[in-house]
């Protein structure tokens, strides 16, 4: 579907004076109010992309789900980008319109698991330095056959989807890491450039490898400076967005988000690589809050919104588990777009 550039201005200004009505009454407000008033904002912004009650159409091995994007407001306002209101949130703390929203309306079991990791994430003060011999040193315990990776069997999982791609020669981003046991896995197969979105404060001395926080991301895309990726890929990170147990502000949908953030910046033919914990084989979505989500026949096809599922094929290598721990790696392919939305 394609807009004329009067009703795109039209809809801008729209999203400008809802930012504006909503900043102006946030310092009225408790900091529960505060991410209720915010929270519903970017609903009313997010729009289609947001809505997780809408149908999902049947796959052979997973459904999928298409929304329209408009790539300069997902980047531009300020309410995707706020800090968090208050320290990370169990679920019982929760409103009840806010544990509708992060259950999809009631279709996903909660089960009550609080942490607060806020130091390892937008709490992080000093950066961590990965000097050019720590990467090397990760890239050859992965070549050697002891991979540091922090999963079970996640390095062997990584390489067999990037093998799937080609990797070779690309320029990937990652979305999210703390440890760069998957960065080595890519930079081993000769990718052109890996460069991983983090909350944390990291800082890479390895020539490929760079990272970046959200802040300075945002910036470089609206400066139009960011460019475009190949591929984009994630492991054992999305499952956290939005959650706040990082320190990061609560977002039913900052998992969805992420994802469609990946979609705008990477290139018509990308590819779309996820590793999360994946419920697939038992037929049930889990969300465990704060810890993470479990993602099953609801909550998965929602995550790769505008996203076609590619492989595995064979259905014993698709199906994941029940448990935080079993995190297959799927790849998708980027849909066919027009602006703001999915032609088929």
């Amino acid at each position: 579907m394609f807009y004329s550039y009067s009703l795109i201005g039209i809809f801008h200004t729209e999203v400008v004076n809802v930012e504006l009505k909503i900043v102006q009454e946030f310092d009225k407000l408790e900091p529960m109010e505060k991410t209720l008033k915010r929270i519903e904002g970017i609903r009313q912004m997010c729009g289609d992309l947001c809505d997780t009650a809408k149908n999902i159409t049947p796959g052979d091995l997973i459904g999928s789900v298409t929304a329209k994007v408009d790539c300069t407001a997902l980047f531009k306002s300020e309410l995707f980008y706020q800090p968090a209101e208050m320290p990370p949130q169990s679920w019982g703390m929760l409103p009840p319109e806010l544990q509708k929203l992060y259950t999809y309306g009631g279709r996903v079991d909660v089960t009550d698991v609080f942490y607060n990791t806020a130091f390892e994430g937008e709490g992080m003060g000093e950066a961590t330095v990965f000097s050019k011999e720590i990467i090397e040193g990760y890239i050859s315990a992965w070549l050697d056959g002891n991979p540091a990776d922090t999963y079970v069997n996640a390095s062997n999982l990584v390489a067999a989807a990037a093998d799937h791609v080609n990797v070779s020669g690309k320029t990937i981003l990652v979305l999210g890491t703390q440890h760069p046991w998957l960065e080595a896995v890519l930079l081993s197969k000769n990718a052109k450039q890996v460069v991983t979105l983090e909350y944390g404060h990291f800082i890479s001395e390895y020539p490929g490898l760079s990272f970046i926080r959200p802040a300075e991301f945002r910036e470089q895309y609206l400066a139009g400076t960011l460019g475009t990726f190949d591929i984009v890929i994630s492991f054992s990170s999305l499952e956290h967005s939005g959650l706040g147990r990082y320190g990061d502000a609560l977002n039913p949908w900052g998992d969805i988000l992420a994802v469609a953030q990946g979609w705008c910046v990477s290139k018509q033919d990308a590819k779309l690589i996820i590793g999360v914990p994946t419920g697939l084989r038992g037929n049930k979505d889990i969300f465990e809050f704060n810890a993470h989500r479990v993602y099953g026949p609801v909550m998965y096809p929602f995550l790769a919104t505008n996203w076609k599922f590619l492989w595995p094929t064979r259905e014993e290598d698709f199906k994941g588990g029940a448990s935080a721990g079993d995190q297959p790696a799927y790849v998708f392919e980027k849909m066919k777009t027009g602006l703001w939305g999915v032609l088929g």
